[in-house]
């Protein structure tokens, strides 16, 4: 007999005005696309002996980071083979978990290591190397990042000096900072590594080129001479992956393993310049290749914390409604207006981001085709908007999963409740790839560009009409429109009036730099609510249709009266009188999601086992699958054996307490 959490759930789920399956196969791209990612799903959680719900997940006992790191190793393993039998690229770029794909010891493998030798690597080079690349017989990682630099890729400090008495490079580590750190997979998992170094012939120092070195023996995976590998330890989360360090000292690799699609060196030391602005171009397509992965996929982190804070929102009774008379029945506190404004809006934002995402993978497509070819006059745009979209986006989704917990209570900073994992990896997105600050600042670059090369001034325009529909996309998109234009152009006059005052442009530009991120930021919420509506557009008519229009709208209207909304009302554009008719149709929209609430997290179609969540489990059966699971904690059966006591414990410290003998 189903108890009164289940109850609850089915209940909830009946009430829903439209067909979740329905929406998911419009998420996914089709009724054929589901099936298909529901087999792979159901494959690799079979591989893995994935425990079944009443079984208490692996990764929530006293894990320590060796196991974890193997436990990553056989995660990675299963999902190279599912990868290599069923030939498809599912996960390549996330997890069973849908955790980001660096999460994985061979992700970085897939979405840096084998993209870049397309892109940077001669034909010859890809000829030779990226067939073994793809079918796994050398396993990569993308060796950027060092101590004392990041994304600031001209100032790397490793140096590839070139020997012209023995046709090589040297590869060496010159300080402490030049050390490769962080690359995902550097550790133990990659045989070889796509490294970023100084080219340097003589005297010469050409810039920061990229060289295929090869880091281990294939033989017994010992590592290459010259070159020392470690892992860097604990992390906030992503501890099944071996991020890793090294130290390169007058390391030699052939000539050859220059990746020499735009620029080469011949045997007499000569350099060779191709095309300089390919080379530059190509570079920055690995980078986005990364980003594109990201912003496509990252939402689905702030959805699984939506549905994690709404499922257990349904079944969680706890008070009264204010003023309710005290023999009142307990409420779920779903009920709860604020409950539903908190996450109703943030499940609007994953629907955004998620169609922003598709929209961006699109435009990458068409940018960056699969053999590396670059499509010059689109890539500054696709880099802006990528960089826009990455910082947008993962500064959304760690937000957002944060307060999807803080909705969850006190269950919610249990490691039960799943967020223990899902928080610090999207937190982590945030950094990686480049701070948020600093992508923004990217996306202001390019906007302050075109504006100034398209002669752009800012006119004051008519005021929204009072009787305007704030409901109305096409008014919503003019509002954000209107925004983002005037914010870009009103900093872009600050910083010519700074610099025709006698401050040099990087003087002006810091000085600005709030005001350029806001407008960057501005900018990037436009194009996310026209990905929306653009994909509203294209739903099925009918109930799907309907309730995106209403979450579009939450997006919209939240965006407007949220905490960086100032813009929109600082000129007057948007009156007061607005903001009360936007507050009162949010108001209504959370009336009327609220029965869909339910199924707009079954729409994502995760399985319990992606979400390794008891409070976020698909039945509702909170409370009984939390306390079978406590009961399964090491510690608790350990205890079990020893008659309910903790013995090293009791004997060590609580009986001297308790004796008076301390």
């Amino acid at each position: 007999m189903a108890n009164r959490q289940i109850r609850l759930m089915n209940e909830a789920r009946a009430r829903a005005s439209f067909d979740s399956r329905e929406l998911t196969e419009f998420i996914y791209g089709g009724a054929d696309v589901v099936a298909k990612r529901e087999a792979e799903f159901a494959r690799i959680e079979a591989a893995l002996q994935t425990p079944g719900p009443d079984t208490l997940p692996p990764l929530y006992g006293e894990v320590p980071r060796t196991a974890l790191f193997l436990d990553g190793l056989r995660v990675g393993k299963a999902m190279l083979a599912e990868k290599l039998a069923h030939k498809h690229t599912i996960f390549d770029r996330i997890t069973p978990r849908y955790v980001m794909g660096n999460a994985s010891p061979f992700g970085v493998h897939l979405i840096m290591f084998v993209p870049a030798l397309k892109l940077l690597g001669s034909e010859e080079q890809s000829r030779e190397w990226v067939p073994p690349a793809e079918r796994c017989a050398i396993l990569g990682a993308y060796a950027q990042t060092e101590l004392g630099h990041g994304s600031a890729v001209r100032d790397l400090q490793t140096t590839a000096t070139f020997d012209k008495d023995t046709d090589e490079f040297v590869l060496h580590t010159p300080t402490p900072t030049a050390a490769k750190y962080w690359p995902g997979g550097l550790a133990f998992s990659a045989s070889h590594a796509v490294v970023l170094a100084r080219l340097v012939i003589g005297p010469q120092d050409y810039g920061v080129h990229a060289f295929l070195a090869q880091l281990r023996s294939l033989d017994d995976w010992t590592p290459c001479r010259g070159v020392e590998l470690g892992d860097l330890g604990m992390k906030l989360g992503h501890n099944s992956v071996d991020n890793g360090y090294a130290v390169f000292s007058h390391m030699r690799i052939p000539r050859a393993n220059l990746l020499a699609r735009h620029a080469q060196v011949r045997r007499d030391g000569a350099y060779v310049v191709l095309d300089a602005g390919a080379r530059a171009r190509a570079l920055y397509g690995v980078m986005l290749c990364t980003r594109s992965a990201l912003v496509g996929h990252i939402p689905l982190q702030l959805a699984q914390g939506g549905v994690i804070a709404l499922r257990y929102s349904t079944v969680r009774e706890q008070g009264r409604l204010p003023f309710a008379p005290a023999e009142s029945p307990e409420v779920a506190i779903i009920e709860y207006r604020a409950q539903q404004h908190r996450l109703l809006s943030l499940m609007a934002r994953a629907f955004a981001l998620w169609f922003a995402g598709r929209e961006a993978g699109a435009a990458y497509d068409a940018t960056i085709d699969a053999a590396g070819g670059i499509d010059s006059p689109r890539l500054a745009d696709l880099h802006a908007t990528l960089a826009g979209l990455k910082a947008y986006a993962t500064q959304t989704v760690a937000d957002g999963v944060e307060e999807a917990r803080r909705c969850c209570g006190g269950h919610g900073y249990s490691a039960l409740g799943g967020f223990a994992d899902l928080g610090p990896s999207a937190a982590a997105m945030a950094t990686v790839e480049g701070d948020y600050w600093v992508m923004y600042q990217q996306t202001a670059r390019w906007l302050l560009k075109r504006a100034d090369a398209e002669g752009h001034r800012w006119l004051p325009r008519a005021r929204l009409a009072p009787d305007a529909d704030v409901r109305n996309p096409a008014i919503q998109l003019d509002v954000f429109r209107h925004r983002a234009v005037r914010l870009v152009a009103e900093h872009n006059a600050s910083l010519r009036d700074a610099v025709q005052q006698g401050r040099s442009r990087a003087e002006a530009w810091n000085t600005h730099m709030v005001g350029l991120v806001s407008a960057a930021r501005a900018h990037i919420e436009h194009t996310v609510l026209h990905a929306f509506v653009a994909a509203v557009g294209r739903a099925p008519p009918g109930p799907v249709r309907a309730v995106l229009t209403r979450l579009c709208s939450l997006f919209a209207l939240t965006t407007i009266d949220g905490p960086h909304g100032l813009g929109f009302v600082e000129d007057g554009h948007v009156s007061g009188e607005h903001l009360r008719q936007v507050r009162k149709a949010v108001d209504e929209l959370l009336v009327t999601l609220a029965p869909d609430a339910v199924a707009l997290g079954d729409a994502w179609n995760f399985t319990d086992a992606s979400l390794a969540s008891a409070l976020g489990c698909r039945d509702g059966d909170v409370y009984e699958r939390m306390i079978r699971w406590t009961r399964q904690l090491p510690l608790n059966v350990e205890v079990a054996k020893t008659a309910g006591v903790f013995r090293p414990g009791f004997e060590e410290y609580i009986r001297p307490i308790i004796r008076g003998k301390l």
